[in-house]
């Protein structure tokens, strides 16, 4: 194992922001990425070394809207269930993630946001950056796997009792702009460095572009529960893909958003504003069944998860890794994938300077991919938090 001071990864295919190097090594010092360049690397600090043997090395995934995975819903998840995840994430390549919340009570909303803070306090694994409050400020028509009952008016008080609750933990809440108190609560937010995203939404394209010009800065799984676009009657997906500064998340599991709109999406909005999210629920990496999300009952059947019953789509099972090799399938390259599935998830976070680069001074959290573009190996901080059976990383003392 790696020492406490550093590590060296050599002999790697490294995905940076200018560009790959075919043959480098990407030097990691107290958790920070000391150098980055070409072979032959001239040791001195006495570090560790890890021959990665031309293996693929890139930012690790940053997952900014998910609701659980492998059997945890982090709705309702205790702080010690959160943080078990946390430790489970980067199987799938995910160094970085933020806990969502569906539409609840109140009372059931501020503990969710006092079990991610605990959980945040303790986690190992994949880094906990907050919590994300997808409701209940949403639109009741457009609820989607939400349950309606649970959405109500925007309340900047109540906003402001769940980030006390959070230990000021909340980095995203999602807003119907035409609810009532909408517009108050999205400049509230916004001054207090909340990211406000805009979903389960049935806004005019002219009440969308209120609430970006407002302080909303992201739109909520693009395309699914709002108001899509007709050419009489543009919606808040034509509002948000014109506008240029906003970040688009997008799950990428060709289910809730098929090819060819992927396709198209990416290539009109950029890779630079193209967010990847699983909007996972407690089903993702498990087999078919019946699971939770919230105070809703799932059924997964052919890996789709759908509300009991229904055929109304119940968030998704996809996980990050998978959407990354999604987009790969699509013809876009490796410095894209990792664009959109790392980098850009972090700017819309506003964590640029520390998260989603391989670049001298960021956090060491990086991604091995193996040749079929599997998850080899996963690296928080510079510490190994997963290898995959039969890793072929070799390590040697500095």
């Amino acid at each position: 194992m790696p020492n406490s001071e550093g590590v060296v990864l050599r002999r790697a295919k490294i995905v940076t922001p200018h560009g790959i190097v075919k043959s480098g090594y990407v030097a990691v010092v107290r958790g920070r990425i000391a150098g980055v360049g070409e072979e032959p690397y001239r040791s001195g600090e006495g570090l560790d070394e890890i021959d990665l043997g031309g293996l693929t090395v890139g930012p690790g995934f940053i997952d900014t809207h998910t609701h659980g995975a492998l059997g945890v819903d982090l709705s309702r998840a205790s702080a010690g269930e959160i943080a078990r995840l946390a430790e489970a994430l980067p199987r799938f390549g995910v160094t970085s993630f933020v806990p969502t919340s569906v539409s609840l009570p109140r009372e059931d909303l501020v503990r969710f946001c006092r079990s991610v803070l605990e959980a945040s306090r303790s986690a190992g694994g994949s880094r906990i950056l907050g919590a994300h409050l997808e409701g209940p400020f949403l639109n009741p028509e457009m609820a989607g796997a939400q349950n309606p009952e649970h959405m109500r008016p925007a309340d900047v008080a109540e906003l402001e009792e769940l980030v006390r609750a959070s230990g000021a933990l909340v980095r995203s809440v999602t807003v119907a702009p035409e609810v009532e108190g909408a517009m108050e609560l999205v400049r509230r937010a916004a001054t207090m460095g909340i990211v406000v995203q805009i979903g389960h939404t049935k806004a005019t394209y002219s009440k969308t572009l209120e609430a970006l010009n407002s302080g909303a800065s992201k739109a909520t799984h693009l395309y699914n529960a709002m108001s899509g676009f007709h050419h009489r009657s543009p919606g808040a997906a034509l509002a948000l893909l014109r506008a240029g500064g906003t970040y688009l998340e997008l799950i990428v599991d060709f289910v809730h958003v098929v090819p060819e709109v992927v396709d198209f999406t990416i290539d009109y909005a950029g890779h630079r504003r193209v967010v990847l999210v699983t909007d996972s629920t407690a089903a993702a990496g498990l087999p078919d069944g019946t699971y939770e999300l919230g105070d809703a009952r799932i059924e997964v059947v052919g890996g789709v998860a759908r509300l009991a019953g229904r055929e109304t789509l119940a968030g998704s099972t996809l996980t990050m890794d998978r959407a990354f090799r999604n987009v790969l399938s699509l013809g876009y390259g490796l410095e894209h994938a990792f664009r959109m599935a790392s980098t850009t998830p972090a700017e819309s976070l506003g964590l640029a300077l520390e998260l989603g680069a391989v670049a001298p001074g960021r956090r060491a959290d990086l991604v091995v991919l193996g040749d079929a573009m599997d998850i080899a190996a996963t690296f928080v901080e510079g510490r190994l938090v997963y290898a995959r059976e039969g890793f072929a990383g070799s390590t040697v003392r500095g």
